[in-house]
């Protein structure tokens, strides 16, 4: 059973020189600041976005909080705070006044988004060995040379009407000589180091872990936990073309997991593997009826049940339900949900999912 008694919520945010500010309700006397905060998980690969509504800061506070900041919320039953959601505020806040309440709605997005991350990211730098040509210029050296020149004789005929008459006749003599030093053009053949880019490639037998590993390593995406539920190797020859991103959810589908983001960190998991932690909920603990629900964007067909409870910290995606109530039994696990808190009662409400046996 939940217990629901001394709530303890903050909001914290931190800039870059490590200076916090912190909204702080533990609804006693000199804590009790009202905010309000809906922070939604889900098996998608995509960041959530989070809001909370502070109330009636002052001007000097509101200054505080800038694009790009750290911040996260805190929720528990007791004094130990528990992380429900955390990431960077992810545009300025919006202040809005009815005269009596001035609300600063501030919201912010889990981790990094990697879906901008583009298709170049997977070229890797390669070299090859090429024909490369250069004009040079050349001085060739001065140097004798021999060469056929004509030289003059005076000759007299010895016949025919002009017997007797003097005339020049030209003969072909060798004689060495000498070439002035020249410049000249020459083109030369040379090898070279050519640099290119071309798409991560992948051997007939490689595992689908290793390919998950090294596409994330090469686009610089950060997996915090990796649990395939089949990994198999390929059979043939890969080569990763695409975002990314879509290359991991690809691979992960494959290997019959599923890639999500759990509390701002990205994971790729077996949905029905061992739950390391387990609920149990009961008719004590829902605050409504569970409704069925058949997604209509799933081609399985696959039955959801959504439920409310009051707001249980340590539930997010892919945490293990054990369900006893007398609408619902067995075990399920968090396809998604939210945790919020309105101003007046803090509640979780989650999709679950059957674990398959």
């Amino acid at each position: 059973m939940i217990i629901t008694r001394d709530p303890h919520m903050r909001f914290v945010a931190e800039d870059d020189k490590g200076h916090k500010q912190v909204v702080y309700n533990d609804e006693t006397y000199g804590h009790n600041y009202p905010f309000t905060f809906e922070c939604p998980f889900s098996d998608q690969a995509v960041p959530q976005t989070n809001t909370v509504v502070l109330i009636n800061l002052t001007k000097q506070h509101k200054a505080f909080y800038k694009k790009g900041m750290h911040c996260w919320v805190d929720f528990n039953w007791g004094k130990e705070p528990k992380k429900i959601a955390e990431g960077f505020i992810n545009g300025h806040s919006k202040f809005n006044s009815d005269g009596v309440t001035d609300q600063t709605t501030i919201t912010f997005t889990e981790s990094t988004n990697y879906s901008n991350v583009k298709a170049r990211a997977m070229r890797i730098k390669k070299t090859k060995k090429v024909n490369h040509y250069k004009t040079i210029t050349v001085t060739e050296k001065g140097h004798f040379e021999e060469k056929r020149v004509s030289v003059p004789f005076i000759e007299t005929y010895k016949r025919g009407p002009k017997k007797g008459q003097k005339h020049v006749v030209h003969h072909w003599q060798k004689k060495k000589v000498w070439v002035k030093p020249k410049t000249k053009k020459k083109r030369v053949k040379t090898r070279a180091q050519k640099a290119y880019f071309a798409n991560m490639t992948f051997r007939k037998g490689t595992s689908y872990k290793k390919i998950i590993q090294s596409v994330a390593a090469q686009a610089g995406i950060k997996i915090d936990r990796l649990d395939l539920t089949k990994d198999s190797r390929i059979k043939k020859s890969y080569t990763a073309k695409g975002k990314p991103l879509a290359l991991l959810k690809y691979w992960a589908k494959r290997a019959k997991s599923e890639m999500t983001y759990e509390k701002g960190k990205l994971v790729i998991v077996n949905p029905n593997a061992p739950k390391h932690t387990w609920y149990k909920i009961d008719d004590k603990d829902l605050m409504q009826v569970p409704a069925e629900n058949e997604a209509s964007d799933d081609k399985k067909g696959a039955v959801t049940w959504e439920i409310v409870t009051p707001l249980i910290p340590d539930v997010t995606t892919n945490t293990g339900i054990i369900m006893n109530s007398k609408y619902l039994k067995g075990k399920f696990y968090c396809k998604g949900g939210s945790h919020t808190f309105d101003g007046e009662s803090p509640k979780t409400q989650v999709s679950l999912v059957k674990i398959k046996r």
